[in-house]
């Protein structure tokens, strides 16, 4: 499906490209891109994973992650936006001339947004059991997905290889899963 970049682009002179990632294995979904631009949103959206662990880890290390995350980065001649949407299932990443002021360059996100938000698909957490949406959020926000996974075996009793099939778990098995995913994060809750 081709979200409608046409619309959310108008009135926002400064853009120059938006591209939406799929979470946590950066695979671009869709991309609008500035006719004078030679860069590949493919390339880009590689890099929105490791863009946001990082970051994550970051906020981690100051006691300040929340399941709400933007990540701003500027060089010479750019300002890259990075915005999680649909509890972390997307990253929307936005492309600005440098010179727009950060301020403008903000509510421009924030409207851009409210046009593509609504188009991307939902994921029905009936769908997928909560155990294998446990363990998708530990790999897509833990530093280190394969340690973080090995924590979790240790923490729970639960073996390796039981996790790797998370939709096979008992319920008392998520309960302690769900905390000791909390506990590795350093999360009080987890939004999934």
């Amino acid at each position: 499906m081709a979200l409608d970049f046409e619309t959310a682009v108008e009135g926002v002179p400064s853009i120059r490209g938006i591209f939406v990632a799929t979470m946590p294995d950066c695979l671009l979904y869709d991309s609008w891109i500035g006719e004078e631009e030679n860069w590949e949103a493919e390339e880009v959206a590689a890099y929105v994973g490791d863009l946001v662990r990082a970051n994550r880890g970051g906020l981690r290390a100051l006691s300040a992650l929340s399941a709400d995350l933007q990540v701003t980065v500027e060089s010479t001649d750019t300002q890259l936006v990075i915005r999680e949407v649909r509890n972390g299932d997307f990253a929307v990443g936005f492309v600005f001339n440098r010179d727009a002021p950060l301020g403008v360059v903000r509510l421009q996100v924030a409207q851009m947004l409210d046009h593509i938000r609504p188009q991307l698909p939902a994921p029905s957490p009936q769908e997928r059991p909560r155990g294998v949406r446990v363990i998708e959020f530990l790999r897509r926000y833990a530093p280190d997905p394969g340690e973080a996974l090995q924590n979790v075996s240790q923490k729970t009793g639960i073996p390796l290889a039981t996790l790797e099939t998370p939709e096979n778990l008992h319920e008392f098995q998520l309960e302690s899963l769900e905390e000791a995913v909390r506990d590795v994060l350093g999360m009080e809750q987890l939004d999934i």
